[in-house]
């Protein structure tokens, strides 16, 4: 029924290449972030979401500052809203954006996508994300499936190039350096309630349709149970697939989800709270090796403000070769 297609043997919408490449950017600029237009943005956000907006902006070096700040926060008993801010208001325009499609299709066609979609999940292993309870109860989403609408083919040709090319991206400039990241903070759970996927640990949530389409629609994107930058920061994605359906399709995704996107086009990650945006630099250097890969042969491949900084080779994360540690700065 599914099968694996290589991405890049299927012909693209002619608009695939710039909306791949627009969010494709976010994660290679290296320009400074434009606080401004940021802060706006969040504040766009937070209305979307029917939040009161934040009394205070605060703008860390880095993502290992950033996430200094956000413990301190949680540990203090705040309580982030990157559910509330972020998740529930883009998985809202993207089923918003692609309502119209699977309303117009007939019963038999969405009948005939659900059934590849679920056969899909299961064979991939991503039924019920494998999550088990205890010792040997594991869920099977084919006992408990998404609930969201299947995604029908036409919506998946139009999604896999984009997708496929920004996770090419994500997978070889923002995961190398969020590894180098969780090796500072690996293990403090006190975090988790500041992922965007907050359930990576318990049962699928049925109702999560942007990651349900995002996977269905990479097959090659494995099960990230403790990616540190899909649980914190996997936006970029969602946003790439709201935009395919604004600019194939032609549907309408609302305004609610434009605060987010303007925030990942003017900074780098960011984190609401009630009272506070925790708001993160972009890096102040950014290398690459021919194929798109971070990659730098005698100094860090990445670099923020503060100096904390990551060394790679090929898109992958190294030590560096003095003294010093690849995720302190020093």
């Amino acid at each position: 029924m599914d099968e694996t297609v290589d991405p890049s043997s299927t012909p693209a919408h002619p608009a695939a290449h710039g909306i791949a490449r627009t969010w494709a950017r976010a994660l290679l600029t290296f320009e400074p972030a434009d606080h401004g237009h940021a802060e706006a943005a969040a504040r766009a956000a937070y209305r979307a979401a029917r939040r009161p907006e934040p009394s205070e902006f605060i703008w860390c070096p880095s993502p290992w500052a950033a996430l200094d700040l956000v413990r301190s926060l949680i540990q203090d008993g705040q309580v982030p809203l990157v559910n509330a801010v972020r998740r529930t208001v883009l998985n809202q325009a993207l089923s918003a954006a692609r309502s119209p499609l699977v309303d117009r299709v007939s019963d038999t066609e969405r009948l005939s996508a659900f059934g590849e979609f679920h056969y899909h999940f299961e064979r991939k292993g991503f039924y019920g994300e494998q999550r088990y309870d205890g010792v040997d109860g594991r869920y099977d989403l084919m006992e408990r499936p998404y609930r969201c609408p299947p995604v029908l083919p036409s919506e998946r040709l139009a999604l896999r190039p984009v997708l496929h090319a920004v996770h090419q991206t994500y997978r070889h400039v923002l995961s190398p350096a969020w590894s180098a990241i969780d090796r500072a903070t690996s293990a403090d759970y006190t975090l988790q309630p500041a992922w965007y996927w907050s359930d990576e640990h318990g049962l699928v949530d049925q109702n999560d349709e942007a990651r349900a389409v995002v996977r269905y629609s990479t097959p090659d994107l494995n099960d990230r149970f403790f990616d540190p930058a899909w649980c914190f920061y996997p936006d970029l994605m969602v946003l790439a697939a709201i935009d395919t359906y604004r600019r194939v399709f032609d549907t309408d995704p609302g305004s609610a989800w434009q605060g987010c996107r303007d925030v990942a086009l003017t900074s780098g990650p960011w984190w609401p709270f009630p009272e506070t945006a925790v708001m993160s630099e972009r890096p102040a250097l950014l290398t690459l090796d021919e194929q798109d890969r971070l990659h730098a042969d005698d100094g860090p491949a990445i670099q923020w403000p503060d100096g904390h900084h990551v060394w790679a080779h090929d898109g992958v994360l190294i030590s560096p070769p003095r003294s010093g540690s690849a995720t302190s700065g020093a």
